[in-house]
């Protein structure tokens, strides 16, 4: 078996302990680990004039939220994630599409890029019943032979153990490629998901 993780050995973000809904926040708390895991724009991140004005929470991923409340933005609306990142950062490094292949995006990972996706799981710790529509990073794969065919996807889930009615932590959890693409948007396409995609200046 071969594995790619480009997260390994890095810090998983946690939307638990957000200071700004954080029950909600998986949409920045995604975006916000997605570029901690490329030093590139994670400095354009942190050094940006909108971090600097929001220095009254510690953590990034609040800072990105509640600038998005501030100016309207809607942070379960993917295009207003998208433009309120690229406004955040300075410039257009967030790309969304629901309809991105899965070729590009393991593109992606063999190229040392996360990708932020969008899912409807089963159920929810307390809501048992209820399908819960959340967002995770996406940061690798398991494979034999051909990358493009995985056997398992490798993803970091900000509210938790995905596999385990999110209890305990959400790093590095290996999904069964059956249900990855029975839950990840559009659920059931192993062709095409939703995708944010992050440009860097060097992006190969």
């Amino acid at each position: 078996m071969k594995t790619v993780n480009v997260s390994t050995g890095k810090e998983n973000f946690s939307q638990r302990n957000n200071e700004v809904n954080p029950f909600i926040s998986c949409n920045t708390t995604s975006l916000t680990m997605g570029t901690f895991y490329i030093p590139e724009l994670w400095e354009l991140f942190i050094n940006s004039p909108i971090y600097k004005k929001y220095e009254r929470f510690s953590q990034p991923e609040d800072r990105l939220q509640q600038y998005m409340l501030d100016n309207k933005l809607e942070p379960q609306n993917h295009y207003d994630l998208m433009r309120a990142y690229n406004q955040f950062i300075g410039r257009e490094a967030d790309f969304f599409s629901t309809a991105v292949p899965f070729r590009e995006l393991v593109d992606e990972l063999l190229s040392g890029r996360p990708w932020v996706g969008s899912g409807t799981f089963p159920g929810h710790p307390t809501i048992k019943k209820a399908p819960l529509g959340h967002i995770i990073c996406v940061v690798g794969m398991i494979y034999e032979d051909d990358p493009y065919s995985p056997i398992e996807m490798i993803i970091d889930d900000p509210y938790g153990n995905t596999m385990n009615d999110w209890q305990g932590s959400g790093n590095d959890i290996q999904i069964p490629w059956d249900l990855f693409v029975k839950w990840m948007k559009p659920c059931g396409d192993p062709n095409v998901f939703w995708a944010h995609r992050f440009r860097t200046l060097g992006k190969s």
